[in-house]
């Protein structure tokens, strides 16, 4: 069998945004990487593609918002306007929704002050009456439609966004590698520290390649998204969290002259993204406790999302959807957060082996950022931090303490906003 050696200071198994995203950071930081990718696309390539910190967010982690608001703006600098679209995205105030107008007004009003990095030129939200309502989008229910609060976010295709965020990463000669791999075949370990790693590659002949730090102690950062613990449990580490999944359908036609946002039947955001000649309707959120590649969508997952968009129609007779996705989130068992989660497995005897996962697509440079500073600061690298901002990382480890603190945040929040009833 062929061998060939990749002499690296960071090796990532994954090749999602998170993975993609601490390698371009860690080329940045001149830090040897090596992406062993195994074709994990089930949560990336299936995301919406609407990039924005979610208002409705704010009750739960008002510091979240803020934030996710400037990594936004980070992505702009690297990728606008080669690949994002700003769109309008208007939210009808009917039957469904769960608070008033006034209610989301107040609820606005915060967002705008939170996410002012977010917007550039978008300004603030404004309202659309009834009237100019029925103008701009003839195909809305009209029966019973106060009128709309309508505001600016960035979207952008995912498949596309991955492909340019490779192509960053590996644009530094000789710093970043990308393997596609059958299999991690050995694991090499002393005295809790992962020495080498020899992965057997996707190539008509099966090579083996052998990963290792002929300079110091190797970083091993697993990125695999939902599929995290399979890779833990290749390495002989156990994880704990859940998955939620999200599905998303799609109609083929035109629907919408912007994106919509409307409420499912539990109250939460409905995303109705219009794209060339197909409507976009998603993401459901529910638990999953199977294995990812075992996931079917239920009839009541369909339902839920086919109702959603009927709901809001004037017409309410809808073509076969022509294509149906689904993605996974890790949510951390007890903590209930979209935060970046960090785990360090050298509880389980692995000391350069961490977990991660960025809560958000659009937290994936933040959780990039703080797994090197993280990874620096325990001793298993040595380079400098290029960005600097404050993390706000939940180490996974760390759950009693995590819960906690999103609890004195959700409190917090509750108390700056308070919601106005007519």
């Amino acid at each position: 069998m062929r061998q060939t050696d990749i002499q690296a200071d960071l090796a990532i198994i994954g090749d999602g945004v998170a993975a993609k995203a601490l390698a371009y950071l860690a080329a940045l930081r001149d830090i040897r990487t090596v992406i062993l990718g195994k074709g994990f696309k089930g949560t990336t390539y299936s995301a919406t593609g609407w990039v924005a910190p979610r208002p409705d967010h704010l009750l739960i982690d008002e510091k979240l918002v803020r934030e996710t608001a400037f990594q936004c703006s980070r992505w702009l600098k690297l990728f606008y306007p080669q690949i994002f679209e700003g769109r309008l995205n208007l939210i009808p105030i009917g039957p469904e929704t769960p608070h008033s107008l006034a209610s989301f007004r107040a609820l606005f009003t915060r967002y705008d002050e939170l996410t002012k990095a977010r917007s550039g030129s978008f300004g603030n939200h404004f309202i659309v009456n009834r009237a100019v309502l029925e103008k701009m989008e003839p195909n809305l229910r009209r029966k019973n439609i106060e009128g709309a609060i309508a505001i600016r976010e960035w979207t952008v295709d995912p498949a596309v966004l991955m492909t340019e965020l490779e192509r960053k990463a590996l644009f530094r000669t000789g710093l970043v590698r990308r393997v596609e791999i059958e299999d991690i075949e050995s694991v090499k370990i002393s005295n809790g520290v992962i020495e080498k790693i020899s992965v057997l590659e996707t190539t008509p002949e099966m090579s083996r390649v052998n990963v290792f730090n002929d300079r110091g102690p190797l970083l091993v950062v697993n990125a695999a998204g939902p599929w995290i613990k399979d890779v833990c449990a290749r390495l002989g580490v156990p994880i704990d969290y859940q998955l939620r999944a999200g599905v998303q359908m799609e109609f083929p036609g035109y629907f919408f002259q912007n994106n919509i946002v409307t409420f499912g039947s539990d109250g939460k955001y409905v995303a109705c993204l219009q794209k060339k000649g197909v409507l976009q309707v998603g993401p459901t959120n529910s638990n999953f406790e199977g294995h990812p590649d075992n996931f079917a969508p239920s009839d009541r997952e369909i339902e839920y999302l086919t109702a959603t968009l009927r709901n809001i129609l004037e017409d309410k007779r809808l073509p076969s959807y022509s294509f149906l996705k689904h993605g996974f989130r890790v949510k951390p068992t007890l903590i209930d957060t979209n935060r970046p989660v960090i785990w360090n497995h050298g509880n389980a005897g692995l000391y350069n082996l961490y977990s991660l996962h960025p809560g958000k697509m659009a937290l994936a440079l933040l959780v990039g950022d703080e797994m090197l500073d993280k990874a620096t600061s325990d001793g298993w690298l040595t380079k400098p931090r290029i960005f600097i901002g404050k993390p706000i990382c939940l180490d996974g480890n760390r759950k009693i303490w995590n819960e906690v603190k999103l609890l004195f945040l959700k409190i917090r929040s509750l108390l700056k906003l308070v919601f106005k009833t007519p």
